[in-house]
């Protein structure tokens, strides 16, 4: 038996390496650096070895509307980035582990369990000492593209819990599609097209996992799925809207609105209905109340809320008042009166 000592493997090297932007030990180097790749935040590094420790890594690549990053800090460090606003955040701890706090919702992120943070709620966390991560970067229209696409319609914002267990099968297919895509990455030849169709698809199928995941664990999630249709209006309500809005002086009546719009009465009732989640009447009624309102904002002195009530068609002034009211939290004769102070 040889004497001599083991010998040990080597290192297995960072994720990513061919794409690093940011390689530091400066705190205030790497927030201003990172925060230039995702948003301005607050960075600090926590404790007695901090200084020590610190060892900001930032590595980055592109991969069609998102990118894919590893991202590490050395240090046990405190991150608060606040509200992400523009982009959802897809955050995979490779090693270590990371206290995540997204709205109402705590975290503890480890190998078992990765977050999905919401750009409409602070974010803050804290990093302990060896935490690496995989991020991937959604552009937040891209993904309630396929939120729409998904739904077929326009949800209302809703929150959700953004724990992602890895351990369950919708977590592994999501931890396996970010591997997948920062694989590809880094074997791309470093001559050759950065992205293709294929790629694109594989994104696709990424975003559309994420999706899942936020109707899953939705707060409101039976009101997710109501049948409902409110995104694209077909031909024939576009029409009709059309037209009351270039003819709120006029008497609309159902039968003249459904000559004008090119169907029967009862289709264009049913369309209202299915996509505007309104009557007819009750449309006809808000443009009219909206349209009023901008009239007495621009109003000059000598105007009165009655004319200009009259000019769009709302022809019995208490109940449009009442209406008014109702919808805009002040009488008209007081939005006149600030108006002109």
């Amino acid at each position: 038996m040889s004497d001599d000592p083991p010998i040990k493997p080597p290192e297995t090297g960072r994720p990513l390496t061919r794409y690093a932007l940011v390689e530091t030990r400066d705190p205030d180097a790497a927030r201003e650096r990172i925060g230039q790749i995702f948003c301005p935040h607050r960075l600090v590094p926590v404790g007695a070895d901090a200084a020590a420790l610190f060892d900001a890594r930032h590595h980055t690549a592109a991969f069609g509307n998102l990118t894919i990053n590893y991202v590490a800090y050395g240090a046990r460090v405190e991150i608060d980035p606040g509200h992400l606003d523009q982009f959802f955040l897809l955050q995979i701890p490779l090693a270590g582990s990371a206290l995540v706090e997204n709205g109402p919702y705590t975290t503890l992120a480890d190998l078992d369990r990765a977050t999905l943070l919401s750009p409409t709620r602070p974010t803050r966390m804290v990093w302990e000492a060896g935490c690496e991560k995989l991020i991937v970067r959604v552009p937040r229209e891209l993904l309630e593209e396929h939120l729409v696409r998904i739904l077929d319609r326009i949800p209302r914002p809703f929150g959700y819990d953004p724990a992602i267990d890895l351990r369950l099968p919708r977590g592994a297919a999501i931890l396996s599609q970010a591997k997948l895509l920062m694989h590809l990455a880094e074997s791309r030849e470093p001559s050759g097209p950065a992205f293709d169709a294929a790629d694109r698809e594989l994104a696709s199928g990424l975003v559309t996992l994420l999706v899942g995941h936020m109707l899953e664990l939705g707060e409101e999630r039976d009101a997710l799925f109501r049948p409902q249709r409110v995104s694209v209006a077909p031909g024939h309500v576009r029409r009709a809207e059309e037209y009351i809005r270039a003819h709120l002086d006029s008497a609309l009546t159902l039968p003249h609105l459904a000559e004008k719009a090119g169907s029967s009465m009862r289709s264009l009732q049913e369309g209202f209905r299915q996509f505007r989640e309104s009557t007819i009447s009750d449309f006809i009624l808000a443009q009219r109340l909206d349209r009023w309102r901008a009239l007495i904002l621009a109003s000059d002195a000598e105007a009165t809320v009655g004319d200009l009530a009259l000019s769009v068609g709302l022809n019995h002034l208490g109940r449009a008042a009442a209406a008014y009211r109702e919808r805009f939290g002040e009488a008209p004769s007081q939005t006149l009166r600030n108006r002109h102070r």
